[in-house]
Formats: C-alpha cells, sequence, structure tokens
C-alpha cells in the first residue's frame, strides 16, 4: 500500500515538473510578445465568456420550454 502512494506521488511529481519545463520552454520560444499573448488571451477570455452566457440563456429557454411541456402534458 505504501508502494502505490510512493508511485502515484512520484508520478504526480513528474507530472508537474512536466508541467513546469513545458511553461518555461513555451515562454522561451514564444513567437510573440508578452503584451501581445496576453491581449489575447483576454480576447479568447472574453470570447468564451460570451458563448457560455449563449448557451446558458439558450439552455434556460429549453428549461423553460420542457418545463411548460410537462406542465401542460400533467394537467391534461
Amino acid at each position: 500500500m505504501a508502494n502505490e502512494r510512493d508511485e502515484t506521488l512520484a508520478k504526480m511529481i513528474m507530472f508537474f515538473a512536466g508541467c513546469m519545463i513545458g511553461g518555461i520552454a513555451g515562454l522561451l520560444y514564444a513567437p510573440q510578445s508578452g503584451v501581445r499573448t496576453r491581449r489575447r488571451l483576454t480576447d479568447f477570455a472574453e470570447d468564451v465568456k460570451e458563448k457560455a452566457e449563449d448557451l446558458t440563456d439558450e439552455a434556460s429557454v429549453a428549461v423553460k420550454k420542457a418545463v411548460d411541456r410537462g406542465r401542460r402534458f400533467v394537467n391534461t
């Protein structure tokens, strides 16, 4: 049992070390300046937020329609 924990811990350490090495390599070899990259990430985050809001609105409408159909079905 302790051996399994040691293996899991070792795998987690290797994973996080790989993430750090990959992140550092990405920063060193980035094709754009930091300002431009941050601007692109901000724009991307705003787009994702807008799409999530749209999907939430659509889901809300769909749920309301389903509830109304269910109520009509039950009442008839």
